[in-house]
């Protein structure tokens, strides 16, 4: 799993933060200052880097090394 954490890059990491959190794209999209489709597309790369399929599977996975976010 740790070999695959490093492939995400730092804006990927930041949306992984927020999702394990609970955020919508949406709501991610506000603080981050873009795109809900921008979030989106990097929520869909994070996944794919990461094999998995739903965001349950990501929480599960990455859970609390997400790192915390507001």
């Amino acid at each position: 799993m740790a070999p695959r954490l490093e492939t995400l890059s730092a804006r990927e990491r930041e949306v992984m933060a927020f999702v394990v959190a609970g955020h919508t794209s949406k709501e991610i999209a506000r603080r981050l200052g873009i795109s809900p489709l921008t979030v989106r597309k990097h929520r869909e790369n994070l996944m794919r880097k990461l094999e998995v399929a739903t965001t349950a599977r990501l929480v599960a996975l990455v859970g609390p090394r997400a790192g915390a976010c507001g």
